[in-house]
């Protein structure tokens, strides 16, 4: 009796005993976008100093801290994965974690040319290879103006002869390692100056200049409608002058609406159409000579995205706890960072928590997506959301994010929502900023915002004082920092209220004609061109299924936007970085020379509440074209005259109008007709 007694006892004292040993893993089962990763845990109940991990059939020992913690460190060479760690004296193993490779890494290389007479010779230098692997060349042309040899194609040292006809002459270097490949692509343009070899750094593509942006907001564009829809009116959007199309976050979203609530950077939002139905937007925009810009959102994700809902349940032991940012880190604007009840940082956006790019896991896996749809669809660009954010937090991804994309499309625009005024902004990486002021304590000052009241929209061109309103105007285009790089130009965007709200039908047609004046970018919201007055965030639809954009204009402004966009493209003074300021005898007048080569055109607003007629100092002008006699407004085909000896030009001006004056000393001029 006694000794079963004792056998039982010794028995449930050794099961409790080793019920109590273990081995704790810091981490949960998740999709990692590093091959090189490192596990953290701790042994508890257990005497063992040494352990031994598995990764799949891969296996280590290592040595336990005093304190029962250790660590191990790995590299993922499959997609799926299994963990575990094991105390081989007394055969007792961790929970099973699983680790899916979110990618497949692949050496990256950068194609560039180095020009030599009338060759060019291709090389690459390495980005990234994170397997050491060795691998294999091959150059091709993409396309070309006119045929080209390539000698050496299997060399990572290629040349090329390229023929004298102007062009651009695209060059792809395609990449093979284990039955694998990917393709690089960089280009050489020849002009009547030379040839010049594409800098990533520094350049960006041609089209890029001549531009005019057409903003869609998908779920609004047309009452309950979809991607098919918006292809439908691509040509009528072409009709009216539009070269390159923007849309708004195609990624799967919680909320839907404008999408910047990203909960799946991989996967389309279901509401808007299929995959397909996008590829054939893209494509039909492509056959009319239109680019397609996606609209990407890297600075944070929903709280509702199944990484943040993980780290909400497990804290720390989630593996994506460090995806998130979790600390005010005394970055600029981090005035503006909040800390919620789960200990994300956010902005303004309450259910919009921060990534932290001082992971490079996170900076890889955004990356990723970034590369995913540029390939996938063909793109060409980026509009780059809240990159004032994380560029604050790390300036130096935008530097990454150009070396990657532009090293498999060159051509494409990278646009970032950030102040355009900071030429620090284009020296991280991109080709265009808004047109927001460097002013510190407003991070998105539009340049032509007077005052921060979104229901009466104060802008230069609706100020109290009428004659202060050029001084305000010049400020904003002549002593607004940066001055080189393009900026966006617009008066309506998804953030900005409608300008005819609150300026009326005149001031809208002057600023509007102002706006495609001048260089930069310019951008024309979806339902800009009819007046519509609806905020973005209304949820009221602009157009109809079946009824064209112009059916609905009740305010006559597609017209009016069709000129414009018109005069823009056929006429490079207005295209160009040229800008000059004219002298005018009168306050509410505000006058500029813009010109590329032989072509010279005065710009000049009215400003003021009254008809008016004014002198606009032309003695610049004459010293250009040798004393120009004609002015030709391009808007309404009147003509101005200047006596051969005078240095200004009497013009008349009705009140909130601009004209657009072409010198010319010949009788005829390109003008765009009416249709």
């Amino acid at each position: 009796m006694i000794c079963r007694l004792c056998f039982s006892i010794i028995f449930i004292v050794s099961f409790f005993q080793i019920k109590a040993s273990a081995i704790i893993l810091n981490t949960k089962d998740a999709t990692v976008w590093l091959p090189q990763q490192t596990i953290t845990g701790s042994i508890s109940g257990l005497s063992s100093n040494k352990i031994k991990w598995h990764v799949n059939n891969v296996s280590g020992l290592i040595n336990t801290k005093a304190n029962g913690t250790f660590s191990f460190s790995f590299t993922l060479t499959k997609t799926n994965n299994i963990i575990w760690v094991e105390d081989i004296n007394h055969s007792i193993i961790s929970d099973t974690i699983h680790y899916i490779l979110g990618y497949t890494p692949f050496p990256e290389v950068k194609p560039f040319a180095i020009i030599s007479g009338n060759t060019a010779k291709l090389k690459t230098a390495l980005i990234n290879n994170p397997y050491g692997l060795v691998f294999t060349y091959k150059w091709t042309t993409l396309k070309s103006p006119a045929p080209v040899t390539i000698h050496n194609a299997s060399s990572p040292k290629a040349t090329a002869q390229i023929p004298n006809i102007n062009g651009d002459y695209f060059f792809t270097v395609t990449i093979y390692s284990n039955n694998d490949s990917v393709k690089f692509t960089t280009y050489v343009t020849r002009s009547d100056t030379g040839l010049h070899a594409f800098n990533i750094a520094n350049d960006h593509a041609a089209w890029i200049d001549s531009a005019i942006i057409y903003e869609i907001t998908p779920y609004v564009f047309v009452h309950e409608g979809q991607y098919p829809d918006i292809t439908k009116k691509l040509p009528e959007l072409k009709e009216m002058g539009i070269n390159t199309i923007w849309l708004q976050p195609i990624c799967k979203t919680h909320n839907g609406e404008q999408g910047y609530d990203v909960i799946d950077y991989f996967s389309l939002r279901p509401d808007l159409g299929t995959e397909s139905q996008l590829h054939d937007l893209i494509s039909t925009a492509k056959n009319l000579n239109m680019h397609v810009l996606f609209d990407f959102v890297p600075n944070h994700t929903s709280i509702f995205h199944p990484y943040a809902k993980e780290v909400k349940q497990y804290g720390g032991q989630s593996h994506y706890y460090n995806f998130y940012q979790h600390t005010n880190d005394g970055a600029k604007y981090s005035s503006q960072e909040q800390i919620d009840s789960n200990g994300f940082v956010h902005y303004f956006w309450n259910d919009l928590v921060n990534l932290d790019y001082n992971n490079p896991e996170t900076q890889q896996w955004i990356l990723e997506a970034f590369k995913y749809w540029l390939r996938k669809f063909d793109i060409d660009g980026y509009r780059i959301d809240a990159a004032w954010a994380f560029n604050a937090r790390n300036s130096s991804f935008g530097k990454q994010l150009q070396t990657s994309l532009k090293s498999i499309r060159p051509d494409i625009l990278l646009l970032a929502e950030d102040k355009g005024a900071l030429r620090s902004v284009y020296a991280e990486g991109y080709d265009a900023a808004y047109d927001w002021m460097a002013d510190s304590g407003w991070i998105s000052k539009w340049s032509w915002s007077t005052d921060y009241n979104p229901s009466k929209n104060p802008t230069i061109f609706n100020y109290y004082d009428e004659n202060s309103r050029s001084t305000l105007l010049n400020k904003s285009l002549f002593n607004n920092g940066d001055t080189i790089h393009l900026r966006l130009r617009f008066l309506e965007n998804n953030d900005q209220q409608r300008f005819i709200t609150a300026h009326g039908k005149e001031r809208t047609k002057m600023a509007s004609a102002l706006l495609l004046a001048l260089p930069g970018l310019p951008l024309i919201y979806n339902g800009q061109e009819i007046g519509f007055e609806r905020k973005p965030y209304s949820n009221k639809f602009i157009f109809k299924t079946n009824q064209s954009i112009q059916s609905a204009d009740t305010n006559n402004l597609f017209p009016w936007y069709e000129k414009l966009n018109k005069i823009r493209i056929e006429h490079e003074a207005l295209r160009s970085n040229h800008m000059q300021l004219l002298p005018v005898n009168l306050q509410t007048m505000y006058a500029l020379h813009r010109w590329q080569n032989d072509e010279h055109i005065i710009v000049l607003s009215n400003l003021g509440n009254e008809d008016s007629n004014t002198e606009v100092d032309i003695g610049s002008i004459k010293k250009f074209t040798h004393n120009t006699l004609k002015y030709t407004d391009l808007i309404t085909k009147e003509n101005f005259y200047a006596d051969s000896n005078a240095n200004s030009l009497n013009v008349a001006m009705k009140k909130y109008s601009t004209r657009l004056l072409l010198a010319s000393q010949k009788d005829s001029i390109p003008i765009v007709s009416d249709k």
